[in-house]
């Protein structure tokens, strides 16, 4: 974790990371592709842009029971705001499943 701290932004890495969460999908390929050192920011870009590439696929198969989709949307809503805290926090908390692909994607081959 030693490149934890480097950064290419100017743009604080609690800040940065939880960007990638606010701007829904483009947030997290934005601060991806300009964030090349800060493990923190690229990690919360990647799981960011596949939080919701999960929650698209969701709510297409659940858009014709209106109440799964409703709770859908409110427990998207949920970790959508518990996920911005942990990063303005700048916590690497890995959501079940996703959080695991980002953290590989990130470390590369490396087990953390």
């Amino acid at each position: 974790m030693d490149n934890d701290h480097k950064q290419t932004t100017s743009v604080p890495s609690g800040i940065a990371s939880l960007l990638a969460y606010f701007i829904p999908f483009l947030g997290g390929v934005f601060f991806l592709v300009l964030e090349k050192e800060n493990r923190l920011v690229r990690f919360h870009s990647v799981q960011s842009i596949l939080l919701w590439i999960v929650f698209v696929v969701l709510s297409a198969i659940f858009s014709w029971i209106p109440v799964l989709n409703v709770l859908l949307y409110l427990f998207v809503l949920a970790v959508w705001v518990f996920m911005m805290y942990q990063a303005l926090m700048e916590r690497m908390y890995e959501l079940p499943v996703i959080g695991k692909i980002a953290m590989r994607q990130v470390s590369g081959n490396e087990e953390e």
